[in-house]
């Protein structure tokens, strides 16, 4: 999140004339143009549609969700220390660098946020409460969202101040190195069966599941068979007559009986 406020206006900054004094104090921008930023956002959605799509289900069945999401977190402070360095390389390579660390977090991102949301509710105890999970996980993330680039903000508008245009990022770089060690723990989890979890939960059996297709099947069968009782009920018809002259029939009362006078 802090990454995609941050990143807009560095590009947009105005080129510094002053000389820089490595390795922390320097400032400047690229200088570029409105135009210009919107054709390098085109392009970095093109390009997640196809990590999304393509490079993640192709690493996940290679090596596992928790595999790639631990590279691409244990990696992904290394791009924030090394972004701001982009503006010191001579201006033909500009470009390049910005391009190269817009694919790298790109990529990152395609490789951190669905193992996360899988593993996320692979970890579930039970899927009855699945939801409550989902829910959690998302009113963080959108506190997050509203947290991070708030602060980043605050701390690069600082950073300016005091002649340091990096420091918003190595902050957050920092802040990443949490979130990188804190993956070295993880564990992935095994997938849930939703259907025998809920069945565990409630003490179904294996034996009562039926396929849907036997379902439909025995709903049909019932209703021919329904359809044959009801005429046979009617062939069969048990007529007693009682001592008022009315026919009952299975214990109702169904009217005068007409009988013939011999």
């Amino acid at each position: 999140m802090s990454f995609d406020q941050l990143m807009p206006v560095f590009l947009s900054s105005k080129v510094s004339k002053e000389p820089p004094s490595l390795p922390f104090k320097f400032t400047g921008g690229f200088g570029m143009s409105s135009k210009d930023e919107g054709v390098l956002m085109v392009a970095q959605g093109f390009y997640a549609m196809f990590a999304q799509a393509v490079m993640f289900p192709f690493l996940a069945r290679r090596f596992g969700c928790l595999k790639i999401f631990r590279f691409a977190v244990i990696l992904w402070p290394l791009l924030y220390f090394l972004v701001p360095y982009t503006v010191l390389l001579p201006p033909e390579y500009h470009m390049i660098g910005i391009c190269f660390c817009l694919a790298w977090r790109t990529t990152a991102q395609a490789l951190t946020f669905p193992p996360n949301n899988i593993m996320l509710t692979n970890s579930a105890p039970s899927m009855l409460v699945l939801g409550a999970i989902n829910g959690v996980a998302g009113s963080t993330a959108s506190l997050c969202r509203a947290f991070g680039p708030t602060v980043t903000g605050f701390v690069h508008s600082k950073g300016l101040n005091m002649g340091i245009s990096g420091l918003g990022w190595w902050i957050t770089g920092l802040v990443c190195i949490l979130g990188a060690i804190e993956s070295l723990f993880m564990q992935e989890p095994k997938s849930n069966d939703s259907v025998m979890e809920v069945m565990d939960e409630r003490g179904i059996d294996d034996d009562v599941l039926i396929d849907p297709l036997t379902i439909d099947a025995a709903i049909v069968a019932a209703s021919r068979q329904r359809e044959r009782s009801s005429q046979d009920l009617k062939r069969i018809f048990t007529r007693t007559e009682d001592s008022e002259g009315t026919l009952a029939v299975d214990g109702f009362l169904a009217g005068p009986l007409q009988t013939d006078q011999r």
